[in-house]
């Protein structure tokens, strides 16, 4: 049984919020394909759930001996998902229904994600969040991103929340393990997610269930 006292609500965008990792790995295998011929295909990517652009950047330039800078390569692949985005970007069913309750209700939302700020953005903008909050830490307002805590600290922090009063919803190994080293009291999506305190299946009941727990007074000690 919990028996603590939640106050906010900390989501992760892609894959938990926004139906967006299709879109992520296909301008990512189309960069890599189409500018230097090298050919992987989605079970490639599914490694990369829940990293950043940054990481996964910096593997291929200096694994697969890319020439080009980071940087650059970043770039490429962001116009191919930006544009993506553009047509494609939208929540997972009955995530907006959920997320309207759970701002009805008084509650405080966030989202924070491992993604860059262009990338969050984009989605955000694409998928009308900012019906729903105007706070969003990503992975270029910390120094150190996800599996660290620190974007969901410091989107408790802009809640005016200590993390431990906050849930946290997952579907990344890296994006659970910073839940919980943030103190969050986490629901997990994917098997992906270890040590979740609750797991669903359903984006939009992990959402609506975090409302059940928000909306839960805890029982007296003693």
């Amino acid at each position: 049984m919990v028996n603590r006292k939640f106050l906010g609500l900390l989501c992760d965008l892609d894959g938990t919020l926004a139906d967006s990792e299709p879109l992520h790995c296909q301008a990512w295998l189309d960069t890599l394909s189409e500018e230097f011929g090298i050919h992987y295909d989605a079970h490639w990517f599914e490694q990369w759930i829940g990293t950043s652009d940054k990481v996964l950047a910096r593997h291929e330039v200096e694994v697969d001996g890319l020439p080009i800078t980071v940087e650059e390569l970043i770039a490429k692949k962001q116009k191919r998902y930006h544009d993506a985005v553009a047509t494609d970007g939208r929540t997972f069913t009955g995530v907006d229904e959920a997320l309207g309750r759970v701002v009805a209700a008084g509650f405080p939302l966030a989202i924070a994600t491992n993604s860059g700020r262009k990338d969050a953005d984009v989605m955000i903008a694409a998928a009308r969040l900012e019906r729903f909050t105007p706070i969003s830490v990503t992975a270029s307002d910390v120094e150190h991103m996800k599996p660290a805590p620190d974007i969901y600290l410091l989107a408790a922090e802009r809640l005016g929340l200590p993390a431990d009063q906050c849930i946290a919803i997952e579907d990344s190994g890296p994006g659970g393990e910073a839940a919980r080293a943030a103190g969050c009291y986490l629901i997990g999506l994917t098997d992906k997610v270890k040590g979740a305190d609750e797991r669903m299946d359903d984006n939009a009941g992990a959402i609506l269930r975090a409302l059940e727990l928000l909306e839960r007074v805890p029982a007296p000690r003693g």
